[in-house]
């Protein structure tokens, strides 16, 4: 037997380091795991380091500082050309200002420095503090390898920074949105919304978007609906529930599914009020969430339904159906059955057979 195993074998081994973060479990995280792999020997410290680089978890401000001081700006350490390993990078803030100012200050200072990033997920960051200007989204166009953004309950100064975040990243694949604010003005109730003929993102394939509140959702609907020209949406995951079901917001929510429904194969919804599913042509796998709220009324669950035109149908999934616990007699909780109160399911079964 060699003195050494050859070097295939170990990365094999280090790159095989469960993924686990180990979210509700004490350390020892990955990450951990990744260090002590990197102080074996010196030949492990290369693929080590490249994988302890892979993904970048941030979500105090002094971890953040230590990053730039130690990798980015440090001679010493000899650590910065490893940040071209990193492949997935996650902001997550608790709505302290200091990390919302990193934040802010990180599309600055690793401009041009991840050369490898694809994945990058933000979460309660303030970005209304930006100091005014058209550019500062516009830098996010240095990271134009990110494939996958989710932007989760952030702060904007405006729409217009948004807008212009978003349409920074051509090769998004991938986006969520979910609690985006920014203060909304009179005007932006009725933005025109043509933008110039282009497709911004030709390889979007999984859009999400959640509870987005009512007048920052319908700016945004109507803008997304023109900028989607061109993008074959195939996954839609979108929760609009908390929308007037009347209106604009109701124009803007039926020229958004209006636009994504010939090409989706996958969607995901929180059904409103019971309108039914015309147009999803290449619908393959469906879910219908919050059908709770239809206990004793399944009627506009089967109108939903009925509506479907799509003949590739594979799989209906309907969501949070509860049963209720009714005791036969009070002196045991041995006398306790379980009761499917749901008195016209059978509505769902006149459908299905369809």
């Amino acid at each position: 037997m060699p003195p050494s195993m050859p070097p295939e074998i170990t990365d094999a081994i280090i790159s095989g380091v469960a993924l686990d973060d180990y979210w509700n479990s004490p350390r020892p995280s990955r990450s951990h795991t990744l260090a002590m792999c990197a102080l074996v020997c010196r030949s492990w410290l290369p693929r080590s380091r490249a994988e302890l680089f892979g993904v970048f978890y941030i979500e105090h401000e002094r971890t953040y500082d230590l990053l730039v001081e130690r990798v980015v700006r440090s001679q010493e350490t000899m650590l910065s050309p490893y940040l071209a390993s990193v492949n997935s990078l996650d902001l997550s803030g608790s709505g302290s200002d200091q990390l919302s100012q990193a934040a802010r200050l990180f599309f600055v200072e690793f401009a041009g420095k991840l050369p490898g990033l694809r994945t990058l997920d933000v979460y309660r960051i303030d970005f209304s503090h930006q100091r005014p200007s058209v550019k500062w989204p516009l830098l996010l166009s240095q990271f134009r390898t990110i494939t996958s953004l989710s932007l989760w309950h952030c702060e904007f100064s405006s729409f217009n920074d948004v807008r212009r975040l978003l349409t920074a990243l051509p090769l998004l694949s991938t986006l969520l949105i979910s609690w985006l604010t920014w203060p909304t003005v009179p005007h932006e109730m009725h933005l025109q919304t043509t933008p110039r003929p282009r497709t911004y993102w030709p390889e979007l394939h999984e859009l999400r978007i959640w509870n987005l509140p009512p007048q920052c959702a319908a700016v945004f609907l109507r803008w997304i609906t023109a900028a989607l020209e061109g993008s074959p949406v195939k996954v839609l995951v979108c929760d609009l529930s908390g929308l007037p079901s009347t209106g604009s917001s109701r124009e803007a929510v039926d020229a958004f599914v209006g636009r994504v429904w010939p090409s989706v194969t996958d969607l995901d919804i929180h059904i409103i009020d019971g309108r039914p599913l015309l147009g999803f042509t290449a619908l393959k796998h469906l879910i219908l969430r919050e059908c709770h709220d239809y206990r004793g009324n399944w009627e506009d669950v089967a109108s939903v339904l009925q509506g479907i035109s799509s003949n590739m149908i594979e799989y209906i999934g309907i969501y949070d159906i509860s049963t209720l616990k009714r005791r036969s007699g009070p002196e045991s909780d041995n006398d306790a059955t379980l009761h499917f109160e749901h008195d016209t399911l059978e509505e769902i079964d006149r459908v299905l057979p369809r």
